[in-house]
């Protein structure tokens, strides 16, 4: 047989095929059914989409399997270089860097009286409001 042919005659059956399994699909209250039930409604379950929608709707959703797929291992991909990362992997370093030292404790003493020398007006002095970045004006 001529492959035309044949590929002629699968396409047709496959379009009897589809006929055929359209049933009957009736609505007995809440629930559906295939059979018949006192009551219950016939409703059309056709599909009224043509041959080349359904077709379009079918690479639609192979192709968004694929880039779904795409992102799902792009994320993957993402998370982890970022473990990686986190972990200190890739490094051209052979030991991790050395932290830095610690101030001793005299200059920490230092740090934390000049902090609390700040100037803090008293209820009948003025204040001089400053624009940061320049100088500050000098007391009398």
């Amino acid at each position: 047989m001529k492959p035309l042919a044949l590929a002629l005659i699968v396409v047709c059956a496959a379009f009897d095929m589809g006929s055929a399994q359209a049933q009957a699909i009736y609505r007995c209250g809440q629930t559906y059914s295939q059979v018949p039930c006192p009551d219950g409604r016939i409703i059309d379950s056709s599909d009224p989409r043509t041959a080349a929608q359904r077709a379009e709707a079918k690479r639609v959703a192979i192709r968004e399997r694929q880039l779904a797929a795409k992102l799902e291992n792009d994320r993957r991909a993402e998370a982890a270089e970022a473990a990686a990362s986190a972990q200190g992997a890739g490094t051209l370093t052979a030991h991790p860097q050395a932290p830095a030292p610690k101030a001793s404790a005299a200059e920490s003493r230092h740090k934390a009286k000049s902090k609390a020398k700040k100037h803090k007006p008293a209820a009948d002095e003025d204040v001089v409001a400053v624009v940061p970045g320049k100088a500050k004006p000098r007391r009398e």
